[in-house]
């Protein structure tokens, strides 16, 4: 930036010196038919006014006009440097701004959506343990534990279909990742009279019969 504000005081100082030579050399507007009928008039004002000083003046205010000029472009050069820096850095700002406002929208809503996805799992965590303690209190052994069906049902048609208990049994391998997949009942298990789904009491049955196994097999070793 600091070059390009050199350069465009350089080249405005020299457009001022060249526009001053051009207009010495011919574009000064005098009267070419009358300038040897004036030359007489001209000459006696000259030696009137004391001789030489009148060169002398004129070169002086020459000088002093050929300075003012070289400050006008000086001037010039600086205000176009400035105001060109001026609107570089105004734009470097705005895409800066930009590029931060868009990560911090992505990031809000990043964030908005795990709120949403963590207040919906609570929301079915406590449907499912209310629903539990409701089967509970109708009758069903205190020895089984019922959250895991009404967990499962997804869409609360108190049955659960074959993608509902596939998606269930991965949840579940990854929040206990010291199970493997044969720890767990299989799908033909629980659907006893092969519907394609699996009704509560069918689980609650099956739920009976894993734990009547799992005390034989305590009780042998």
């Amino acid at each position: 930036m600091n070059l390009l504000r050199t350069l465009l005081i350089f080249t405005c100082a020299i457009w001022a010196s060249l526009a001053d030579d051009n207009w010495d050399k011919g574009g000064g507007g005098y009267d070419k038919d009358n300038y040897y009928g004036s030359y007489d008039d001209s000459m006696g004002d000259y030696f009137d006014k004391g001789g030489g000083g009148g060169l002398a003046g004129a070169a002086a205010a020459g000088a002093g006009n050929h300075l003012m000029k070289i400050a006008s472009g000086a001037s010039l050069g600086w205000f176009l440097g400035a105001k060109i820096h001026s609107r570089r850095a105004a734009n470097k700002l705005q895409k800066k701004h930009s590029k931060e406002r868009a990560a911090f929208v992505q990031l809000y809503r990043e964030q908005v959506g795990a709120l949403q996805e963590f207040n919906k799992e609570s929301a079915r965590i406590i449907r499912a343990m209310e629903s539990s303690i409701i089967a509970r209190n109708s009758g069903v052994p205190a020895e089984i534990d019922t959250v895991p069906f009404f967990m499962a049902d997804t869409d609360g048609s108190k049955k659960i279909s074959k993608a509902e208990f596939d998606r269930y049994v991965r949840e579940y391998l990854v929040n206990y990742p010291g199970l493997r997949p044969e720890d767990i009942p299989r799908w033909e298990s629980f659907d006893h009279d092969h519907s394609g789904t699996i009704t509560f009491d069918e689980y609650n049955q099956q739920m009976l019969k894993e734990i009547r196994k799992a005390q034989y097999r305590a009780a042998k070793t």
